[in-house]
């Protein structure tokens, strides 16, 4: 008798739950819900668990988000107008104006823009203007190792905080999960004011592992800034124990920076309630340089991502080509569509994706996509030499799009990231010069080879992209 009252209090408890997620996810995602009900009916323990802690809340934790967003727009006073008669504007005008208005960020003129297509240049540049800062240095990663290179960044943001230099580090509770407290705290003692971006503490890991801040981000005052894919740990340097690790990162110096000032700011007043905007945050600036910018986001605030929303606008007015380089690929269905589209219709599109990646599991649903970009004309290549972690596109010998943005859901719907999109020819000369390099690393995918794969490997990885809405 016990057993059959048992039976149906978990078939209640199971029903109830099954609504529960119909609820949260509403009609915005048939897939997720399905994925959610498939793995709480079929792995109910392992299901239940990751949906307690990576599923639910969705909408309420959203809007946590939205009134820190809006509560730091309402007081951040530093607005700019979009000047359409000005030249700049002459081209990519509409990609330009929706960016305008989905981040009220206009086109900032003037900059100069570099290209580093490896951790050890990044650093190298890096490290040299830390120890040239005055005023002050604002820092977020994702994820940042008490290893060599962290311990170099660590030293020399001491030394600098000694000289007078204010100095602001953010880091991700989950990205950094694995480094030493030690660490950050010899930083704090030493006078660096230090910040955990949604720390992994119980029970707030229950309502928050899911929502990851991706950014990687440095700004030396006011006037040079560096965004990209490359994060603080040796591994971006030295590369794996099977191949070496591809990746790239750039550095602005200009009105450039001040928009990514405004992004960390934003990012401060979350994680301490401070709220900066004094005038040496945006100090003036010179002309460094003939690139144009606009800074996007992308954060769980909506329905929308506004990074996915203006890669869409600038896929969909390609003239000539489209070249896409990321480490992992599962687009959300619009983004691959106007892919499929715009291969379709004659323009050149190519797509770069590691043949072996850091996580196996996102690599098996990634490789569910490619037979059907294949039929639709899309040439796709696998990185070979090691694992490709960079995330770039360019477009047109004209615009670059860059920065923390992987092209997959939870990139696009759930963590928070910037990118930067590069208006200069010669920008995308250099970086379209880097793309045909890894070209050069990878090996082209022939839809008759690919289609002859076993059975049994389509299945599997047809199982790991049901799961994909889940990791």
């Amino acid at each position: 008798m016990i057993w059959k009252i048992l039976l149906i209090l978990y078939i209640a408890f199971l029903l109830k739950l099954i609504y529960d997620i119909i609820l949260e996810y509403d009609n915005s995602n048939p897939v997720k819900t399905i994925s959610w009900i498939f793995a709480v009916v079929f792995f109910p323990l392992i299901g239940m668990l990751a949906y307690y802690m990576v599923g639910r809340n969705i909408k309420k934790k959203r809007s946590k988000f939205k009134r820190w967003r809006d509560e730091f727009n309402n007081r951040h006073q530093r607005s700019f107008e979009f000047e359409e008669t000005d030249s700049i504007y002459n081209t990519n005008r509409e990609l330009k104006k929706l960016i305008y208005n989905i981040e009220h960020v206009p086109v900032l003129k003037g900059n100069e823009v570099e290209v580093y297509p490896s951790g050890k240049i990044k650093f190298e540049h890096l490290l040299k203007d830390i120890k040239e800062a005055k005023e002050h240095i604002h820092i977020f990663y994702y994820a940042i190792g008490d290893d060599t290179i962290g311990g170099k960044m660590k030293d020399e943001l001491i030394e600098m905080v000694e000289k007078g230099v204010d100095i602001r580090l953010i880091y991700d509770g989950l990205g950094c999960n694995k480094t030493r407290h030690k660490y950050f705290r010899e930083m704090e003692d030493a006078g660096v004011k230090v910040k955990t971006f949604l720390p992994l503490s119980f029970p707030r890991i229950l309502r928050s592992i899911n929502y990851r801040n991706h950014k990687k981000i440095v700004i030396i005052d006011g006037k040079i800034a560096y965004t990209g894919g490359i994060n603080v740990k040796d591994e971006y340097i030295n590369g794996l124990a099977w191949g070496k690790w591809n990746d790239t990162h750039f550095k602005i110096q200009g009105l450039g920076a001040h928009g990514l000032q405004s992004v960390f700011l934003a990012d401060w007043y979350y994680v301490s309630g401070e709220y900066l905007d004094s005038d040496k945050y945006y100090p003036p600036v010179e002309v460094w340089g003939d690139s144009a910018v606009q800074i996007v986001n992308s954060e769980p605030l909506g329905l929308h991502s506004n990074v996915m929303e203006a890669m869409l606008s600038a896929i969909s007015r390609a003239k000539k080509y489209v070249y896409i380089e990321t480490p992992y690929f599962i687009p959300t269905a619009s983004l691959m569509r106007m892919i499929q589209i715009t291969a379709m219709s004659g323009i050149d599109v190519r797509l770069i994706i590691p043949r072996r990646s850091d996580n196996g599991s996102v690599q098996h649903a990634s490789n569910t996509y490619i037979e059907s970009l294949l039929r639709n004309n899309v040439k796709v290549y696998q990185y070979t030499a090691g694992f490709t972690h960079s995330k770039l596109m360019v477009i047109d010998d004209e615009l670059v799009i860059a920065g923390s943005t992987n092209l997959d859901v939870r990139s696009l719907e759930l963590h928070f990231e910037t990118n930067i999109f590069i208006y200069d020819k010669k920008v995308a000369e250099i970086v379209k010069d880097i793309y045909f390099k890894d070209i050069q690393d990878s090996e082209e995918i022939e839809l008759e080879r690919w289609v002859k794969r076993p059975a049994s490997t389509k299945f599997m990885e047809a199982c790991f992209r049901l799961a994909s809405p889940l990791f």
